[in-house]
């Protein structure tokens, strides 16, 4: 595959907001629950997870799932027909590019039964870009009320309230989580990221963004040095625009994460610095999954449940 066609879906969303309210940024909004939720997801050829989401209690409708993107958004369509109210408009900024976007007001959003209240969503006339037809995306800013395991695997995913089952049986490393970045130095929020090294960048730590809106491991500046496959042109997909950049690829002996090393790899670089608040991107899908707990600041790569525990997770489910 060549290197435009991997990138049409690499730096689609991640995105964060300029002065902008998040959907239910507060836990107090978060609707009470027991048992952990379990949802089955959908991967595309790209491993993108799309995922059914429900807003105001409307049935469900498929978004894409992106941990790198802080806010959530809607199609502009589907927010009208829902009838949402337009509340104002904030800037929306992406890896190279930026946009003006609406705001809406919902007063709940849910998946698989999992629940936050009021709060607003950026509207958009195509949030998805190319990531086929999704009707919006779900962010941070509403995952982060959760502690989320992620699973490849079994192609589901389970969200429960903060610090509990889930946290306390998961066992693997767990790695010190960043939940915010600079930017003009600025703050900003819902950031998943993670310290990592590559010992052909210097083995220096960088800041790497957690991102299931990624298929490519991607750096935002031109570290690779010697050795590297030429530089091709690319179009970037930025919410409804296309941006245009150079980028070029090596491999890599590993990427080290804490005392994880994941090995084999193939990295990407852009050849100008991109305006973000990390050095680049993880995609969650290296891993056959990955347990996020933004409450207890940590993230575990390939977590290990006990058998028992994992039988109860099951219990309560949504198709």
């Amino acid at each position: 595959m060549s290197l435009t066609c991997r990138f049409n879906r690499l730096l689609v969303l991640l995105t964060f907001a300029v002065s902008a309210l998040a959907v239910g940024a507060a836990q107090d909004h978060i609707e009470p629950g027991g048992q952990p939720v379990t949802a089955k997801i959908k991967l595309d050829e790209r491993s993108m997870i799309v995922v059914p989401v429900s807003i105001n209690g409307s049935s469900p409708y498929d978004f894409l799932l992106d941990t790198g993107s802080s806010k959530s958004m809607i199609d502009r369509k589907l927010a009208d027909q829902l009838g949402l109210l337009r509340t104002g408009e904030k800037t929306v900024v992406g890896v190279l590019a930026s946009a003006r976007m609406a705001i809406v007001h919902v007063d709940s959003l849910s998946l698989a039964g999992a629940a936050v209240g009021a709060g607003e969503m950026f509207s958009s006339d195509d949030p998805a870009t190319v990531t086929g037809k999704v009707r919006g995306v779900l962010g941070e800013d509403f995952l982060q009320n959760f502690d989320v395991l992620i699973d490849y695997r079994h192609q589901t995913i389970q969200l429960e309230t903060p610090l509990s089952s889930m946290a306390q049986t998961a066992t693997g490393e767990h790695l010190p989580l960043q939940l915010n970045g600079i930017y003009h130095g600025k703050p900003t929020h819902n950031r998943l990221i993670i310290s990592g090294r590559i010992q052909e960048f210097g083995d220096a730590t960088m800041s790497l963004l957690l991102d299931s809106g990624a298929n490519q491991l991607t750096v935002f500046e031109d570290k690779l040095g010697s050795g590297v496959n030429q530089a091709e042109l690319i179009r970037v997909g930025n919410f409804n625009q296309w941006v245009g950049s150079l980028a070029a690829t090596c491999k890599i002996r590993s990427l080290k994460l804490g005392s994880n090393s994941v090995t084999g790899l193939t990295v990407t670089a852009l050849s100008r610095r991109a305006d973000v608040d990390s050095d680049g991107l993880i995609p969650t899908s290296l891993f056959h999954s990955i347990f996020i707990s933004s409450h207890g600041g940590f993230v575990i790569l390939n977590p290990s449940f006990p058998k028992t525990s994992r039988d109860e997770q099951g219990a309560t489910s949504a198709r």
